[in-house]
């Protein structure tokens, strides 16, 4: 019996490996196929406004909440709104940060004639502390014009508890780099960015944002995705990223150090769902 059994056995893995093998090589097609193009004049531009909070710690699933009405009317009603993210840092739960994306100028400020808008304003003082951090960006990368921005695809995803769980890595960051080191510091970033949405299978976007005020140009955001923690684990130690760090080192603003660890977020998504879009290509 047992004979027969490893034999019915074996024949089963053999035909399940002849089904996976295809599939795996379509899969190593795909990461070879995310290959970046240069980061020349943007062919397409859009509107990134990056928030954060410091929200009150028994105020936090009320505000996640508040928050969460704002970003699905916002992202299911606005036509020019192509994304809009709620991050929740992993070690400090009151830290939340938004990844808002609009198709330009023109459909942020429409934005703020909305509904959602203002119930979000009008409430948000009472879960938080302080004043939120805002930054209007524009793209430096990627800035390609097939470039997926919009976290909602054609086809509704399902609407199902299982694909909420928030189990993506989700880095939100600020950066503050000196005037006479910006360009030499983007393009060291964006070396990064390309080589870790092309080499790395866990990275589902790298993008890099710059203010859009000219006077401070240094000022920079990172927000960047990845499949689940371990993805970020291993983009961490790879030489891309030692390689930018290497290579803007002394390049960014001290004084602002403390700023830069009070606003950056690196934690789950607590909307979209998982399985909304979050790859950039």
């Amino acid at each position: 019996p047992w004979t027969r059994y490893s034999y019915r056995m074996a024949s089963v893995v053999k035909g399940v490996m002849q089904k996976v093998q295809p599939v795996a090589k379509r899969q190593m097609s795909t990461w070879k196929s995310r290959a970046v193009r240069s980061a020349g004049p943007p062919s397409k531009s859009i509107h990134a406004v990056m928030v954060s909070f410091k929200v009150k710690k028994e105020e936090v699933k009320s505000f996640l909440e508040l928050a969460k009405i704002d970003a699905v009317g916002s992202v299911t009603k606005e036509p020019g709104c192509l994304r809009f993210d709620i991050v929740q840092d992993a070690k400090d739960p009151t830290k939340v940060a938004f990844c808002e994306i609009y198709a330009d100028e023109n459909a942020f400020k429409e934005h703020q004639e909305q509904d959602h808008f203002k119930a979000f304003i009008k409430g948000k003082d009472a879960f938080i502390e302080g004043q939120e951090s805002v930054m209007q960006c524009k793209n430096v990368f990627p800035n390609y014009g097939d470039t997926c921005w919009a976290s909602e695809g054609e086809a509704k995803a399902t609407d199902d508890s299982h694909f909420k769980q928030g189990s993506l890595l989700v880095v939100s960051a600020p950066l503050y780099v000196k005037p006479e080191n910006v360009e030499e510091y983007l393009e060291a970033i964006v070396a990064d960015a390309k080589a870790s949405i092309s080499e790395e299978p866990g990275c589902l976007r790298f993008d890099v944002f710059q203010n859009i005020d000219e006077k401070k140009k240094g000022e920079l955001y990172l927000y960047e995705v990845y499949t689940n923690p371990p993805a970020f684990d291993y983009h961490c130690d790879t030489p891309h990223i030692k390689a930018w760090i290497k290579a803007t080192e002394g390049m960014t603003e001290k004084h602002h150090e403390k700023m830069h660890e009070a606003t950056r977020v690196i934690g789950k998504n607590v909307w979209p769902p998982d399985n909304w879009g979050w790859a950039s290509v």
